[in-house]
């Protein structure tokens, strides 16, 4: 029988001690977890037992056996978490690519330091001890690090064509990751058109590296991690010691959770801005249509989506990565969703989490619960901006473009 950890926190074991279940009835003690989080019942969150129950034997029925976790916060709390196939709150996944997100974080923040200038800042001039450059001219000279950010570089470089010069196969297959990416030709004119290309994620890992001359593992572990205090952590390293900033962070599930309440929180934690609030608003814009089912639009690195679910609709911006991997952040529920799963290249990951959020969804529509419909805002959308997506994310409204490709 497969074997997992489910945890319905409650506040009152908070304070003590928490107990895990097995399938088998066996009960696990579980020591307090004491890293930050506060928990409330899934009651007191406004979600349904009964379809709670009903996603945790949804993953239990799955006939594969890489499903790994689901935590949901709600206001800022843990409301639920289930831990599946051996896996526990300490264990540590490679959440793949939706690690992309974390380095758009590192970006915003390296700006607010000053280490980089805006995202206006020419890529190739700011490495220029790396010229010559193959394939140079003005095209490539006019990359941004906005181009970087919203995968609209122009250099031929596309990880859905296997034929693709800069495909991240190739990059994986590199010696010299920096030289073999700097060096590829171009394609289109910069900003011009949406391709998903690991390589401008890894790029803009290496002039965080070059500005701050550290890692962008180690300049992440201070400047983003140990704000929250995500103290455990693995981020995988190129052959040349580089960081992998496309990909390959192994955190836990209760740190993931941590860095979507983040940017629900307009870069704050406990009161700390850790991203600067304009950059969280600025990341989930939608600049560009993303040519995928279930993904809508892309801003600095994160995706955006709408689902309706019994008639309700729920907008959101996510995290994703390869397997299913997921930070879901619903800014109208004040809800954010942390899903890992190691399927892997596999044609059922990524549904499989959809399902797993729409059954959460699902859970928050029968409980009654209404959205938060009051706020303190800004500003309000005007009727000309009716299609767009109206979310208060800190102290301010964003108004992001779904599927559009304006650059603002």
């Amino acid at each position: 029988m497969k074997k997992y950890l489910l945890f319905f926190i409650l506040a009152l074991v908070a304070a003590s001690c928490s107990s895990a279940q097995r399938t088998d009835g066996e009960s696990i003690a579980q020591s307090r977890i004491n890293d930050g989080w506060q928990t409330l019942t899934p009651e007191a969150a406004g979600l349904n037992d009964e379809k709670l129950s009903e996603l945790t034997d949804f993953i239990h029925a799955d006939p594969h056996s890489d499903f790994r976790s689901v935590v949901i916060a709600k206001d800022g709390k843990i409301a639920f978490e289930g831990y599946f196939n051996g896996h526990d709150p300490e264990s540590l996944h490679d959440i793949r690519s939706a690690t992309k997100s974390i380095t758009s974080m590192m970006v915003g923040i390296a700006i607010e330091d000053g280490l980089i200038a805006d995202v206006k800042e020419p890529v190739f001039s700011t490495l220029s001890a790396y010229a010559p450059f193959a394939n140079d001219g003005p095209r490539k000279q006019a990359i941004t690090v906005e181009n970087l950010l919203t995968m609209a570089s122009g250099l031929h470089a596309d990880d859905d064509n296997s034929d693709s010069p800069g495909n991240e196969d190739f990059l994986w297959e590199s010696d010299d990751w920096v030289r073999f990416s700097l060096d590829l030709p171009m394609a289109d004119e910069p900003g011009s058109r949406w391709s998903y290309a690991s390589v401008n994620t890894f790029l803009l890992g290496v002039l965080v590296e070059e500005a701050s001359m550290e890692s962008l593992s180690s300049h992440a572990k201070k400047h983003l991690f140990a704000p929250l205090g995500i103290t455990n952590f693995d981020w995988r390293s190129e052959p040349s010691g580089r960081t992998v900033a496309q990909g390959n962070l192994a955190i836990r599930a209760r740190d993931m959770l941590k860095l979507g309440q983040l940017y629900l929180d307009g870069g704050r934690w406990n009161g700390i801005q850790v991203v600067p609030e304009t950059w969280v608003q600025t990341s989930i814009v939608g600049r560009f249509d993303v040519p995928w089912d279930d993904y809508d639009a892309y801003g600095y690195g994160w995706y955006l989506h709408t689902l309706n679910i019994e008639g309700r609709e729920f907008q959101y911006f996510f995290a994703s990565g390869n397997g299913g991997n997921k930070i879901y952040v619903l800014p109208k529920e004040r809800m954010v969703v942390a899903v890992q799963s190691a399927a892997y290249n596999t044609n059922y990951g990524q549904r499989r989490s959809l399902e797993v959020l729409r059954k959460v969804l699902a859970a928050l529509v029968a409980s009654g619960v209404r959205r938060l419909t009051h706020f303190t805002a800004t500003r309000f959308p005007s009727p000309q901006e009716t299609r767009r997506t109206t979310w208060q994310v800190g102290s301010n409204w964003v108004i992001a473009r779904m599927g559009s490709s304006a650059s603002f």
